[in-house]
């Protein structure tokens, strides 16, 4: 399941960027693809959800900015732990108050790391698509921290509970979470 979320992750997310919605800010994309880690997260655990987020990313990252230092500095370690950390809190039981609330902490972290992460290698290196260097200020950093979460918030909030709804009734006890203990 880890390989089939980071392919869609990738899929989704690189052709939003090269679509109508390819907005960014400093580098950071418009992101609706969350929807699908964070599905994932809830469904299968926080291990799926984080790896694949962290493959995911890294994926669409090479095929846009193509900077892997970045991309295994930034945006690997601010996915996985934003959907480990969703996947840890809820499973496909939860209610939506607690899918939101797990949302909102993962992403919170994960948008936080984006921001300070680009803050501090901006400092050292090119951000993506700058000819010359341009280190962020703190609240430039955490602009696009805000940023982040503001855009990709309203997919975690409408989006996911109905998804992890229906897929949890379509794939029902079949599947178990990773780590889970199977039923008898």
């Amino acid at each position: 399941m880890t390989g089939v979320g980071a392919a869609l992750y990738a899929g989704v997310g690189y052709l939003t960027w090269l679509g109508v919605l390819g907005l960014n800010f400093m580098g950071v994309r418009f992101w609706p693809a969350v929807v699908i880690p964070s599905t994932l997260a809830t469904l299968f655990g926080p291990w799926v959800g984080g790896a694949s987020a962290a493959i995911g990313i890294f994926l669409s990252d090479m095929a846009s900015h193509g900077m892997a230092l970045l991309s295994l500095t930034v945006g690997v370690p601010a996915n996985f732990l934003a959907f480990y950390i969703i996947g840890a809190l809820t499973d496909r039981e939860s209610s939506v108050k607690r899918l939101v609330l797990a949302n909102t902490l993962g992403l919170a972290v994960g948008s936080l790391w984006i921001g300070l992460g680009l803050t501090v290698w901006s400092r050292f290196f090119l951000l993506p698509f700058h000819s010359e260097m341009t280190p962020l200020s703190l609240a430039a950093g955490a602009s696009v921290a805000a940023w982040t979460f503001v855009t990709e918030a309203p997919f975690l909030y409408l989006v996911v509970p109905p998804l992890v709804r229906a897929v949890g009734r379509a794939v029902g006890e079949r599947v178990q979470r990773v780590g889970a203990r199977p039923n008898r």
